[in-house]
């Protein structure tokens, strides 16, 4: 792979950048206009994954473009408050998109706890917890994993509790290796609900990943 930098982006204009993603289905709504943003430090398995699987060539990707963007003293997943983002051209596709840190949003679940052998069992007690899910670099957090294990991401605390993420978070162990995309809905995420397209975050809205789309019952 090669690329150009074309533009470094410092935190401070990543995290307005985060305020005005939209929501896919209503850009008028903001779901962290009003969040604490900041740039900090994760190990993978402190973060957990919202499906089930991770795409060998998007892996491979990450993988190619360390040693690419280490041709400028840069590393996806140890970006800095200084420059926190970049926006980088791909020479072999002509493709423009803005690198930025893994997105981390604090995500309030209702859990019910399955007893361990000897434990008590307190299954019929609901009880609400925030947990670490990943919304956006899933394949950076699992080239991170190959690592050392720990990356810089952006850790989003407070989003709109109206618009919740559209999937469920999900442990390491159920995510599996595949080389394209699961065509059955029950192999790619726990959906929240079977329409989730107004739950959906833009995140193409700042140039990162791809416009998400509706999902399908299949």
């Amino acid at each position: 792979m090669k690329i150009e930098i074309l533009k470094k982006i410092s935190f401070e204009e990543l995290e307005k950048m985060i305020r005005d993603i939209p929501m896919l289905g209503d850009k008028n709504i903001f779901p962290y206009k009003e969040a604490h943003i900041t740039l900090s430090r994760f190990r993978y398995d402190e973060v957990n994954p919202p499906q089930f699987y991770i795409i060998n060539k998007n892996l491979q990707t990450q993988r190619e473009l360390y040693e690419a963007i280490s041709f400028y003293g840069f590393d996806q997943l140890n970006l800095t408050n200084e420059v926190a983002a970049l926006e980088i051209k791909n020479l072999d596709t002509n493709e423009i998109w803005t690198l930025t840190p893994p997105i981390i949003e604090l995500a309030s679940r209702t859990i019910r706890y399955l007893p361990n052998h000897e434990e008590i069992d307190h299954s019929n007690n609901p009880v609400k917890i925030n947990i670490q899910l990943i919304c956006d670099g899933l394949h950076r957090v699992a080239y991170s994993k190959e690592r050392d294990g720990f990356f810089n991401g952006i850790k989003i605390v407070g989003a709109n509790q109206n618009y919740p993420y559209y999937a469920h978070p999900n442990g390491w162990e159920m995510v599996k290796f595949v080389e394209e995309v699961p065509s059955s809905i029950l192999e790619k995420k726990l959906y929240s609900r079977k329409d989730c397209y107004h739950l959906y975050r833009d995140f193409g809205s700042i140039g990162c990943g791809k416009p998400r789309v509706v999902v399908k019952n299949e």
